[in-house]
This record gives structure tokens, sequence and C-alpha cells, in this order.
């Protein structure tokens, strides 16, 4: 899949680069302000666990840059004629700038490069990230425990 490395969202420049292990920390402590805060009415988020799935993947993931500032992360996967968003975070001082929205409207335009017909996502119930997502277009199509599993279906 081919992803631009640069866009432009109301004139603030991002930039996109393949994640590094030197990013571990700056990736955690987005998720301890990001997800964590949602994952921890149900359990207890654990830094163990984040090591064994960064360290085991952290390649697949793409930083998010203003400069040389990280500000983000996605990542996203082929699998069974979909295209998964695997996570898409933004660093809360950059929320609502619209660089959100510009990615799932990029991960569409993947999904129909790659012809692909759905693009599949999970959210944690109580996590507001699912009105974002629904206002994208996305549908819950099932619930396990306390995750949602959102589709859309791409033209």
């Amino acid at each position: 899949m081919k992803i631009k490395n640069k866009f432009f969202i109301n004139n603030i420049e991002i930039k996109k680069r393949t994640c590094q292990i030197t990013d571990r920390k700056f990736i955690l402590d987005l998720l301890k302000k990001t997800l964590f805060p949602y994952v921890s009415k149900y359990y207890k988020p654990s830094v163990k666990l984040f090591d064994e799935r960064f360290y085991q993947d952290y390649k697949e993931r793409k930083i998010l840059l203003r400069g040389t500032r990280r500000i983000g992360f996605f990542q996203i996967k082929k699998e069974n004629q979909k295209l998964i968003i695997n996570g898409l975070f933004v660093s809360p001082a950059y929320q609502s700038k619209g660089i959100g929205k510009y990615l799932m409207n990029y991960f569409e335009e993947i999904t129909k490069q790659e012809k692909l017909k759905i693009i599949e996502l999970q959210v944690w119930d109580n996590n507001p990230a699912k009105y974002f997502y629904k206002k994208c277009g996305y549908k819950v199509v099932s619930r396990k425990k306390h995750k949602y599993t959102m589709t859309k279906n791409i033209n």
C-alpha cells in the first residue's frame, strides 16, 4: 500500500514515517492519554502487554509529524479483502483539526486503489471516537465484550 509521505490540513504540514523502536515512549504516552482511560474501566492497562505488541509490529505503524514533533500514529493492514484500521491516535493538542478526518478519507482512497470493499476497525464501547467513526459513515456490525466492530462499505 502506497501512503503519501506528507499532506496539508488547514495549512498544517503533516509528514509520515515508519515507526522506529525509539518511538516506543511516544506511543505509550499517547495511548496513556487517549486509550488507557477507556480501557481502564474494564481492565488494568498493561505496559508489559503493550511492549509485547509494540516490539512485534512496530514497523507496521506510521508516525505522524508536524515538523519534527510527533503528533500521532496509525496502523492499517489488508486482510481478507478488507482494509483493517488497527489504530489511529492523534495527540489531544491536534485533535479536532481535521487530521483524523483526512486520514479516514485517505484510507478510503487506499481501499479503492487496492480494490478492497470494506474498511473495518474496532473501538471501545465507552470511547467517544465511536461517534467520530459514525460521522464518517461507519456502522456497528458486532459487539464483543467491551468493543464494537465497525465497518464501512466502499464502492
